[in-house]
């Protein structure tokens, strides 16, 4: 099985690094192919909301950056796991960056959520599992909060966990999630 792991070249602070070399240890030790990815800011552009991935180029972003490959390798992975600094309660840019640009995977409908909000369908049959796992040295509890309500907002089926001490929560909360490749929703 693959997994990667995306992270925010931008915050590589000593949290990041313990939490990294965690996440590449954990899943090499559920038996996970590993693959890290350290993404700067100016190696993947903004979505430009031109929908093109939609209409001239179904399932392909048209901007020439590293979203293609990086796209083709989560779709070609059974997990993902996405590092990212807790910054004011959201996840840093450059994640942002690649979720939003995870457009192309989902088709160019809405479907009506039960919560009244809308929701792309799947473009595919089934999608590798996600993970988020916030970080940060001093995270308030009201920003632990938003960043689980933002993140789960943007993604149905994704894992939010929050890496800080005691190291032994993140590591009974990974243990007890199924993980592998999941039907339909993003």
């Amino acid at each position: 099985m693959k997994a990667l792991v995306i992270s925010d070249q931008e915050y590589l602070t000593n949290t990041y690094q313990e939490l990294n070399d965690f996440t590449g240890k954990f899943f090499k030790q559920k038996g996970y192919e590993i693959e890290m990815m350290e993404l700067k800011a100016d190696k993947v552009t903004f979505c430009m909301g031109c929908f093109a991935c939609w209409i001239k180029k179904p399932g392909e972003c048209v901007i020439n950056d590293e979203m293609a490959q990086i796209n083709g390798k989560i779709m070609n992975s059974d997990l993902v796991i996405y590092l990212s600094p807790i910054i004011f309660g959201q996840f840093s840019p450059t994640i942002k960056n690649v979720i939003d640009r995870g457009l192309p995977n989902m088709l160019p409908f809405f479907e009506k959520r039960p919560d009244g909000s809308t929701m792309h369908p799947p473009r595919y049959d089934t999608y590798p599992s996600q993970i988020i796992i916030g970080y940060g040295d001093e995270i308030s509890k009201e920003d632990k909060q938003l960043f689980i309500d933002i993140t789960k907002k943007h993604r149905r089926s994704i894992e939010v966990l929050i890496y800080q001490e005691p190291f032994e929560n993140t590591i009974r909360a990974l243990n007890s999630l199924e993980l592998g490749r999941v039907g339909g929703l993003l």
